[in-house]
């Protein structure tokens, strides 16, 4: 019985990796299509449609959490996630493929998306939040994605410089295919999770490492196959759009959604190293890529900084 159940897990494991590979690749397809269609920056798009499919995972799970009355999974899986989504994920793409972006536009979202980590620090030092406050949090989610697309649509030149000879995919076609996307990274997270989790505790793992580690980092994963394939498809812009987009989505969305659902109570001060880690590397985010007076890049070297950051705040959470 445990050989099946192990045997199993390999397959999920195994699934799981290929739903999100094919996921992530056929998101950015998806999103790279209605940019053209729409005129809509790259940037944008990967800030809005793309982060938004890619934090699914991390909505679903702290929805849970709240419902269930689990204030402690919902904050941890945002702050957890954040961290991931710079130090890990945002490190691996730059290393592995170069990233190469408009840096005042980084400077411009970067800016907002520390700006929503300060309106949680403010909100949440009252050891919770409120429904009140999760609405609030929700409000400025639709007032940030209706300016963004408002104004990506104002200034098109990007979508005309990426227009590329050949047929191009229908709006329909488009939406389906984004979909059908989000709904494999969704379903490829959980199951690679879950398959992580039993092999895990078939090697003894304890449920702490396990929860701090695959439960963490499987949610995170979807931004992961997007930013790769953004990138090696030279969509940097979709690639670090992600990135601050999901960051956003996550505190303005995810705990929104999770506190309006239900409030949270929680005693913050235990999550304050965790936050003082989010809010580093999203500054560090814009100190790297606009070093550059024009052209803004994150290259290997800022990929590993933060893959040795993002494994040193790992090591120190035990």
């Amino acid at each position: 019985m445990i050989l099946t159940d192990t045997i199993w897990a390999v397959i999920k494991l195994l699934a799981g990796f290929v739903l999100l590979f094919f996921g992530g690749d056929w998101l950015v397809d998806g999103g790279v299509a209605l940019a053209r269609r729409y005129r809509i920056s790259s940037l944008v798009i990967g800030m809005t449609i793309v982060a938004f499919g890619t934090s699914a995972p991390e909505l679903l799970v702290s929805m849970i959490s709240a419902i269930k009355g689990s204030a402690g999974i919902a904050m941890g899986n945002v702050l957890g996630s954040n961290i991931a989504n710079i130090g890990l994920i945002l490190g691996l793409t730059a290393l592995i493929c170069p990233i190469e972006t408009d840096n005042r536009k980084v400077i411009r979202h970067g800016t907002i998306m520390i700006a929503a980590s300060l309106l949680l620090l403010v909100f949440a030092l009252k050891n919770g939040i409120s429904r009140i406050e999760g609405l609030t949090l929700f409000a400025c989610l639709i007032l940030f994605t209706t300016i963004s697309i408002r104004k990506g649509r104002a200034q098109d030149e990007d979508s005309k410089t990426d227009e590329p000879e050949g047929k191009t995919m229908t709006v329909l076609a488009a939406v389906g295919l984004i979909a059908l996307s989000c709904s494999m990274l969704a379903f490829g997270a959980d199951i690679l999770v879950d398959g992580a989790t039993t092999i895990a505790s078939a090697m003894g793992v304890s449920d702490k490492v396990i929860g701090l580690t695959i439960v963490a980092l499987g949610t995170s994963l979807p931004e992961l196959a997007a930013s790769v394939a953004a990138a090696v498809k030279k969509q940097m812009d979709i690639s670090i759009g992600n990135i601050i987009g999901s960051n956003i989505f996550n505190i303005l969305c995810v705990l929104g959604v999770s506190t309006s659902i239900k409030p949270i109570s929680l005693e913050f001060p235990d999550y304050m190293s965790d936050f003082i880690w989010m809010l580093g590397f999203s500054v560090f985010i814009i100190i790297f890529t606009t070093a550059r007076k024009k052209k803004g890049r994150l290259g290997r070297t800022a990929g590993i900084l933060f893959l040795l950051a993002y494994a040193y705040y790992a090591w120190s959470l035990f």
